[in-house]
């Protein structure tokens, strides 16, 4: 006999990422570990693929997993498990990033922010155009992203992840109103480009 969706339900309950950590962290067993890798590979690999490449998002990845891994019974608990492993994640991609020489941190005011952006603009212009003719608005709002400076993509991605920016500036060690500063030109940037090309 086929059950209905909602009985299925009752019977299947999500078990939130809090609970998992804690059963994982009381018990070490794999099960609940798979679960949560799960429910939350795809959107870290997503942001740390914004903001790397493939190679070193697939290495952060993994290097993220095992710290998680292996957390000791000790551990304290934590109330927002999806901003700890992005935590986690972000730390592990910034570390990496320094020890490849590939760090760097950008201005955070509104002209750096455009100075940078006009500069990658003017230089890719002839071929951006061109390949803007072929592409679709997706795509375009896609490269939109990757021309934005590190952090202003970062707080982008965080918030299309689902995060308020009061965890955003928690995650991030920013204040509040740097967040909010960095969604606006993130923002302003994109609308910009988006009605520049259409």
């Amino acid at each position: 006999m086929k059950l209905p969706s909602m009985v299925k339900g009752w019977f299947n309950p999500t078990i939130s990422p809090e609970i998992l950590i804690m059963r994982y962290i009381a018990t070490s067993k794999d099960k609940y570990f798979t679960l949560l890798v799960k429910q939350f590979n795809q959107p870290i690999y997503h942001y740390l693929l914004s903001q790397s490449d493939k190679e070193t998002a697939e290495d952060i990845i993994q290097s993220m997993w095992l710290k998680v891994m292996n957390i000791k019974a000790s551990h304290p608990a934590h109330s927002n498990v999806k901003s700890w492993l992005f935590t986690i994640a972000r730390n592990t991609l910034i570390d990496e990033l320094r020890r490849q020489n590939r760090w760097q941190t950008q201005s955070l005011d509104e002209q750096g922010a455009a100075t940078d952006i006009q500069l990658l603009s003017q230089t890719n212009n002839n071929s951006l155009e061109q390949q803007f003719e072929y592409i679709d608005r997706l795509a375009l709002f896609n490269r939109a992203i990757t021309l934005l400076p590190f952090y202003q993509r970062e707080a982008f991605i965080f918030q299309q992840e689902g995060f308020s920016l009061e965890q955003i500036a928690e995650l991030t060690g920013e204040s509040f109103e740097t967040i909010k500063s960095r969604l606006r030109y993130a923002r302003t940037y994109i609308k910009n480009l988006l009605e520049d090309k259409s």
